[in-house]
């Protein structure tokens, strides 16, 4: 049988149905009341073909309310086998039997559809090229690679389908916007179990990116072009688009944002891209209730200026009061879109109420932010003065200053960033402060976290996550709580307090040199 964009086997004859229906009805009875349909309950198949079968069958779009005459339903129940059939085609049965059973009680009948699938149609031969440039693109031919279903793999009509599609999507992406398919056929053989698949695409020249014009932002010319990171007339690569819309949406300037290509050029070959952009409020307010494990009940309010001027400097303050923790902080940031991040100073007041332990801690920091690759970075110089309660030998407060730089890492990749259901993240940071800085204490400090996100089924996920840190110093007694490890909280040990564990120790004022986390 030859088919082509997999259509589906040709139905029986309409005169074999109507030889079929006419039996049905010459062993009627006469006139009679008029029938219900209880249910219907298909068996023998379960999962997509069940549900195929259910939604392809006459009977089940009839509500138990509704009368039935008996010329009508012989015509459905007679229909049915057929429904049956065509329904798990398109996941490679062909050969399937189907026996149909109706059983009355008064007047109410039910029935039963019994399905045997029999073996499945599989891919014997399967062909797959491009022709012309985009033959040698590697996104491509690793598109093609993962072409489903593939040799010795059932014919299933819906992963054919969604795979000729990727690869047209494919194409379109990488700028192959003349691509024509030039062959599409699947050749099935039923009795024999098989299929031949030979799908060809020509995909004509790659289109390049033309000039980025920007509109509908306060800003000066030359700021939000340094987001753009590709060479002039460059290849076109959608994905190259839909980053430059994220960096623009991670800004916070604007509400909304659309990068577009727009209609070829004179050449025919470059296509220039349109940002359209509408800014967002220019000050946003923030207040409300916020209850944590960790925190307690508490208040928190900011105020944020999302540009303060033409070169797109911003300035945020927050204040959070809280049963166990009280803070204050303000920042002010200045773009540095050549390298994709920011420079900032900030400045802070943390005052942390815990059992056996309270720590007030006085910040400012200096950061400049960028990307390399897929990883996030942050780098920055710290001071710091905290006070903190001293041991048995010291009962009154002690004051520590530290002056040291900090690096940190952040990698993250998942299916969906609002509520992921696979995915991975790794940080890592590394901080040391040193006398010549004009830090109280010496020491370096090295901490890494990962987490693994896995789904379970469609309602559950698996969530692992490890944490692991170390301090090296000869002074570790004078180092603060702000610089020790602590364990335990709804984001680290469940069950235990927040910092809970390490509060006990023999050093000073408690928490430990080194950290080792794993939770499930």
């Amino acid at each position: 049988m030859t088919l082509q964009g997999l259509a589906a086997q040709a139905p029986r004859s309409p005169s074999r149905r109507l030889w079929r229906c006419w039996v049905w009805l010459l062993l009627l009875p006469g006139p009679a009341a008029a029938l219900t349909l209880k249910d219907v309950q298909v068996v023998g198949v379960d999962g997509d073909a069940r549900r195929n079968i259910e939604l392809a069958l006459s009977l089940s779009r009839i509500p138990p309310t509704q009368l039935l005459s008996e010329q009508r339903l012989a015509y459905l129940l007679g229909e049915a086998p057929e429904q049956a059939r065509q329904a798990l085609q398109p996941l490679g049965y062909y050969l399937a039997e189907v026996e149909v059973d109706s059983r009355r009680v008064g007047d109410a009948v039910s029935v039963r559809v019994q399905v045997r699938t029999g073996p499945p149609v599989r891919v014997q031969q399967l062909g797959l090229g491009i022709d012309g440039p985009g033959g040698e693109d590697p996104v491509l031919r690793r598109q093609l690679a993962r072409f489903a279903p593939g040799r010795g793999e059932v014919l299933h009509h819906g992963r054919y389908e969604a795979s000729k599609t990727a690869i047209e999507r494919q194409l379109a992406a990488r700028g192959y916007f003349a691509a024509t398919r030039s062959q599409a056929r699947v050749e099935v053989e039923p009795a024999a179990g098989r299929a031949d698949i030979a799908l060809r695409w020509s995909s004509g020249e790659r289109y390049r990116i033309g000039a980025v014009q920007f509109e509908g932002n306060p800003f000066r010319p030359g700021l939000l072009e340094a987001l753009v990171d590709w060479p002039d007339n460059s290849a076109f690569d959608e994905e190259r688009l839909l980053q430059l819309q994220r960096r623009l949406f991670d800004l916070d300037y604007f509400s909304a944002v659309e990068v577009r290509a727009l209609p070829e050029q004179d050449d025919g070959l470059v296509r220039p891209v349109l940002v359209d952009l509408l800014p967002a409020k220019r000050s946003r307010y923030r207040a409300g209730l916020r209850y944590g494990s960790d925190t307690g009940a508490g208040i928190n309010a900011g105020y944020e200026r999302r540009w303060l001027n033409t070169r797109g400097h911003k300035w945020a303050s927050e204040l959070a009061i809280s049963e166990r923790l009280q803070e204050v902080g303000s920042q002010y940031r200045i773009p540095a879109f050549a390298r994709g991040g920011w420079y900032s100073l900030q400045a802070g007041l943390r005052d942390e109420r815990l059992p056996e332990l309270h720590t007030r801690l006085l910040q400012l920091v200096g950061n400049r932010s960028g990307r390399w690759r897929d990883w996030q970075w942050l780098a920055g110089l710290h001071w710091q003065r905290e006070r903190y309660p001293g041991d048995g030998l010291d009962p009154d407060f002690r004051y520590v200053t530290l002056v040291y730089p900090a690096l940190s890492l952040q990698w993250s990749r998942s299916d969906d960033p609002l509520y992921p259901r696979r995915g991975r993240a790794v940080s890592a940071e590394l901080r040391g402060g040193s006398h010549v800085l004009g830090s109280d204490v010496d020491f370096v400090q090295l901490r890494v976290e990962g987490r693994w996100l896995q789904p379970l089924g469609e309602r559950y996920r698996l969530l692992l996550r490890a944490e692991a840190g170390t301090t090296g110093s000869d002074n570790f007694a004078d180092l603060p709580p702000s610089l020790r490890f602590f364990a335990g909280g709804d984001r680290s040990v469940r069950g235990y307090g927040y910092k809970r564990i390490g509060l006990a120790a023999d050093e000073g004022p408690g928490g430990g040199r080194h950290l080792l986390v794993g939770s499930v």
